[in-house]
């Protein structure tokens, strides 16, 4: 099971990602269904699902707003 996190563009999730990889989180920019299904046009980031709370802290400090979240097996 993978968490996403749906962004509103490429370059957030750029970000987002560099972000995560600076504190260790492994993660993949993703256009997926479960992206698709809580935001037609919105790029994703899929992660370990055990570090959601750092990962939303992490993207909150930096000012990355998330549009929404879902999970893909």
């Amino acid at each position: 099971m993978k968490k996403i996190i749906v962004l509103s563009s490429v370059t957030y999730a750029l970000k987002a990602q560099e972000i995560l990889k600076s504190n260790g989180i492994y993660s993949n920019i993703t256009r997926s269904k479960a992206v698709r299904s809580v935001r037609g046009c919105g790029y994703g980031i899929s992660f370990d699902p055990s570090v959601s709370e750092k990962v939303n802290s992490l993207l909150a400090d930096a000012g990355v707003m998330i549009v929404g979240s879902t999970e893909e097996k």
